[in-house]
Parts: structure tokens; C-alpha cells; sequence
């Protein structure tokens, strides 16, 4: 039985796509010709030592985290122009919404795990108002760990009783998944939304009489 549902948010809720940021940060340089954006790409987002990761882990604050991108490059901008260029970078994808809002309707917790920042997360609270169906938010800069560290995992159960292997996790990055299985999650990967709607109605168990189940099925929107 599935208690929980936990929901990635970039690529899986909200597609994004952050290879057009150095690009755009490359234009205000007053030093463009020592730098290109695949190197600031590097810089900014390698997985094991990019930038990102201490402003995603909450040890650097945004300000900060401009500053030194300002420095490094010679951007002669302000952090509102800053702003204007890192964080609009993401869509929705109308069909997870349905998910997300079947799932809510049927009465299940459900939560985000997310690695994000503080500039990030600030403008979809804004612009995505499906992110306000949740009942939790995980976010990695809060809790100061990105995944797949263990921490960011176990604050799933600081904030709901549940038993792990009744907690259902989406991710589209393979790795995590195999992470959130090691410690006792069940979970899948994400490719689309139809797709993971068909996993979620096969794993589904529900605690009403079979009447009531019938009636409910037959609200539930498919694809």
C-alpha cells in the first residue's frame, strides 16, 4: 500500500532548461572573450563541484552566489538583471498537473523533494500555483542537503509518520530512484506523464468499500 506520494519538481513537475542561462549572463561580460558558456556551464552546474551546490545546499545566501558569479565573469549587471536571467527558466506540463490534482482529490499526502535555491523555488511559489497543492515542501537549500544524500530523504519521515516502503518517490534522474530504493522507498523514474499515470493506477490500494471505489475510479480523468 501507497501512503505517500513525493514528487520531484524540476523535469518532472516543471521542465526546465538551464543551458540558456550562461549564454545570457556571458552578454553583460565585459571580459567575453576569455570565457565561453560551456565553461561557465561547468563552473555553475557540474554535479560534483559546480557552484550550485553550496547555494542548493543553503550555505551560500543568493546575494552571495551572484556576487561571485558577477566577480568571476566581470558582468557589469545588478542582481535584478541577475534574477531576470536565472530564474525563468521553467513550464508546466499540464498533464502531471492532472496527477497531481487527481491524486490530491482522491485525499493522498502528498509531498516535494527538490535539490533548488532560494531564487529558484521564490519565483515558481509565484508563477506555478499547482506547487501549493502539496502539503510539504522538501527543499534541499532548507534543509541543507541535496539529494542523494541520506538527510534529504529522512526529512520526508521528520514530517510524516509513515513507513518507508509505503512512500511512493518520482524523480526523472535514474540515480536518485535507485538512492531513495536503497533506503527503503519505493519509487520510479520519470519519462512522461502518461506513463507514470499508468504506474500510479496499478499500484494504488484502496481502504473504501467497493462501491465507493468504483464511484471514484470513474472521476479520475485518463489519458
Amino acid at each position: 500500500m501507497i501512503r505517500l506520494f513525493v514528487f520531484d519538481l524540476g523535469n518532472v513537475i516543471l521542465p526546465f532548461d538551464h543551458r540558456q542561462i550562461p549564454a545570457k549572463l556571458l552578454n553583460w561580460s565585459t571580459k567575453k572573450g576569455l570565457f565561453t558558456p560551456e565553461e561557465m556551464f561547468i563552473y555553475l552546474f557540474d554535479w560534483e563541484d559546480g557552484l550550485i551546490n553550496p547555494y542548493e545546499e543553503g550555505y551560500m545566501s543568493s546575494e552571495e552566489f551572484f556576487d561571485t558569479i558577477r566577480q568571476r565573469y566581470s558582468l557589469n549587471m545588478n542582481f535584478e538583471d541577475f534574477k531576470n536571467i536565472w530564474t525563468p527558466i521553467f513550464k508546466e506540463d499540464q498533464e502531471v498537473n492532472k496527477i497531481i490534482l487527481n491524486l490530491k482529490q482522491m485525499g493522498y499526502p502528498l509531498f516535494i523533494l527538490s535539490n533548488t535555491n532560494e531564487l529558484h523555488f521564490t519565483y515558481i511559489k509565484e508563477t506555478y500555483p499547482i506547487v501549493h497543492t502539496f502539503h510539504e515542501w522538501i527543499l534541499s537549500y532548507e534543509v541543507h542537503a541535496k539529494k542523494p544524500k541520506k538527510r534529504i530523504f529522512d526529512e520526508i519521515f521528520n514530517r510524516m509518520d509513515v513507513p518507508r516502503d509505503e512512500v511512493f518517490y518520482i524523480d526523472d534522474t535514474g540515480p536518485y530512484i535507485e538512492q531513495a530504493k536503497a533506503y527503503g522507498l519505493k519509487g520510479t523514474v520519470f519519462t512522461d506523464a502518461e506513463n507514470l499515470w499508468r504506474q500510479i493506477k496499478d499500484i494504488i490500494e484502496y481502504k473504501r468499500e467497493p462501491g465507493n471505489i468504483m464511484q471514484l475510479l470513474k472521476s479520475i480523468k485518463d489519458f
